[in-house]
């Protein structure tokens, strides 16, 4: 028997008439004021409809009827008083030509375009500025008693623009073309222990098609069975955009890539692809999906990350992330009133070993270095509002985070750390190999302060360092390697949804690191299917969390708070306060997997010539 989440929600604490923590009403970034983000959003989100509760009880889109109405709303839209007429929909933002080369998340998770993607098919949720998950695709949904089936109801209007409906069969064959260890998908750890047989497949020990992703009683219902209680897969599949089974029986998996062959069931489609140049989205006038979409087009500008800020300042892009310290400092005295900061997707950067070689399969050696990397003093010379110094792995705001009860773990003590280098057997560094650190795809904030930490290391230790410069595919292809092919990496990584067993299961013996624990494991995979009490459940994360801060297997740096560059001719409730007071574009950016495209306009005073 199932029951939807509005009558079960049993034993998890949820209070949906609960207020949002306070937080500061206003968030953008002054010359003077620099302003990081709330802490109390990803609270807030949990304690009404986030993934831990009553998060799948948001059943708006339930029977046609609102379908219906959402549908004809998109059709009737019409665009605000101040809005510029159609043909000035153009929304420009800027994207790395190194690591932008295709455009389906099942694709390649590290190959799409930056700040504007994933706008070929809905997902089956999504999540808006609230981060409160709320229907795409799916119409309804619910769970099993044991928390280890969920059905999806698919919205019946939806369709691709080749003619065929969306179904169930869509979603069934992207799991499975996922899951075939000949595609050698780069987020394969993802579903890993979640969907039942998703490991097995992975490694070739049964037929991908024996996954638990399957069509429910008819081609609009569709089935997801799990390994164990998955109170939070509802939230997961937020990573769910599906391709086309025909497009990718017809044209193979890269048929996204070509106007010509693209097939989207989303609010636009692939319209031009310059190589190294620019990428086009036009509107999708098939579109029958539930976003009301003002914008009409959106071009990404390829160019190196270091011309984003030209190109923002010249009027060429209306939109950035993390610019340069320099460039921060040029915005603050030119244009203060277009910086914004938020909390982004809870982004955590930090320095990673390989467990399993030396030197670093050496405890006292990895400790010594988490206590020579003086994170305020990178946060004062090079961080400014770009984020708050990490000596856990949870950012301050997220839930289970106990940054303040794990600080003195990885404490700056530099002292202390070239006593644990002594007695590894390295006194001043003598004998200690030079190193290499590799850093993905960097930008020009990354450059720097993997500087300082390379400097830091031979100050404090005489370690010598070398900063090293990958692209993002060789990065990743050596990171996943089995065994790993990187020794001594600074990478970050950010939510994915909003549950602590999403951050911690990077961390995992299946995840993308070496290091292994199976205390740690077990700690997580009881939290994670732990259907009690939400206070019970995140003590249960907070406890394996230490495990993972104790054993360093990471060096924390910085929790992001992105300070983002926006012209002032984009408007829309996008760029209104959250219930917390945050005002940004907030994550995960323009994509269908947000509200963002629905709630983002360009307004009529921008620069005639743009959209050229």
């Amino acid at each position: 028997m199932t029951q939807d989440w509005e009558s079960r929600s049993r034993g998890i604490d949820v209070d949906a008439t609960t207020p949002p923590p306070n937080a500061p009403a206003e968030r953008r970034v002054r010359r003077r004021t620099l302003l990081a983000a709330g802490a109390g959003v990803a609270a807030a989100a949990l304690a009404g409809t986030g993934p831990l509760g009553a998060l799948a009880a948001q059943r708006l889109g339930e029977g046609r009827g609102l379908a219906a109405a959402l549908h004809l709303a998109a059709q009737e839209l019409d665009l605000p008083e101040d809005a510029a007429p159609a043909e000035g929909q153009v929304f420009i933002v800027p994207s790395d030509p190194t690591s932008t080369f295709l455009m389906d998340f099942f694709e390649a998770v590290y190959g799409r375009p930056s700040y504007a993607s994933d706008l070929f098919s809905d997902p089956l949720v999504r999540i808006d500025k609230n981060f409160q998950i709320i229907p795409a695709a799916a119409t309804a949904w619910s769970g099993s008693d044991d928390g280890k089936s969920w059905t999806f109801t698919i919205d019946p209007e939806l369709v691709w623009s080749d003619g065929n409906p969306v179904t169930a069969a869509d979603w069934v064959t992207t799991f499975q073309y996922a899951a075939d260890p000949e595609h050698a998908w780069d987020f394969t750890w993802y579903f890993d222990g979640v969907i039942k047989n998703w490991g097995k497949a992975i490694k070739g020990e049964v037929p991908f098609d024996q996954i638990g992703v399957k069509q429910g009683a008819d081609d609009r219902t569709l089935i997801f069975d799990t390994e164990v209680a998955a109170p939070y897969l509802p939230a997961m599949l937020l990573y769910s955009l599906p391709l086309s089974k025909a497009a990718l029986e017809t044209h193979g998996p890269l048929y996204n890539s070509e106007p010509e062959t693209c097939v989207s069931s989303g609010p636009f489609r692939l319209g031009e692809w310059q190589k190294d140049q620019r990428i086009v989205y036009i509107r999708n006038d098939s579109y029958k999906g539930k976003l009301v979409v003002p914008i009409q087009r959106v071009i990404v500008k390829l160019a190196a990350p270091d011309s984003h800020f030209s190109l923002y300042e010249n009027d060429e892009v209306d939109f950035l992330e993390s610019p340069a310290p320099a460039n921060l400092k040029i915005a603050q005295e030119e244009f203060p009133e277009q910086i914004y900061s938020s909390v982004g997707d809870f982004r955590t950067f930090y320095l990673f070993f390989d467990v399993t070689k030396a030197p670093f399969d050496n405890l006292k050696v990895r400790q010594a270095f988490s206590h020579v990397v003086d994170r305020d003093a990178i946060k004062a010379a090079i961080l400014g509002p770009e984020g708050s110094p990490a000596y856990s792995w949870l950012a301050p705001g997220f839930p289970a985070s106990n940054q303040e009860g794990l600080r003195e773990i990885q404490a700056y003590d530099p002292e202390l750390g070239r006593t644990l280098l002594a007695e590894a057997g390295f006194p001043g560094g003598e004998g200690f190999p030079q190193q290499e650190l590799w850093l993905r795809a960097p930008r020009p904030l990354d450059v720097a302060i993997a500087g300082s930490i390379a400097a830091m290391l031979k100050q404090e230790l005489g370690i010598d360092v070398a900063v090293s410069n990958k692209d993002q595919t060789l990065f990743m292809d050596a990171l996943t390697s089995e065994p790993t092919e990187i020794l001594f990496g600074y990478v970050s990584y950010g939510m994915d949804f909003l549950d602590p067993f999403n951050m911690l299961s990077v961390w995992l013996t299946t995840g993308r690191h070496s290091w292994a624990s199976a205390d740690f494991d077990a700690k997580v995979a009881e939290a994670a299917s732990f259907l009690g009490p939400t206070t019970e459940r995140l003590a249960k994360f907070e406890e394996a969390e230490r495990v993972l801060v104790e054993d360093v297997p990471g060096v924390f740096v910085y929790h992001e708070t992105p300070v983002q560059l926006i012209k002032p001719w984009l408007r829309g409730d996008a760029l209104t306060a959250d219930e917390n007071g945050n005002t940004s574009i907030h994550w995960p950016r323009y994509t269908t997997m947000s509200t963002v495209p629905g709630g983002l306009y360009v307004g009529g005073d921008a620069p005639t010539g743009r959209e050229e």
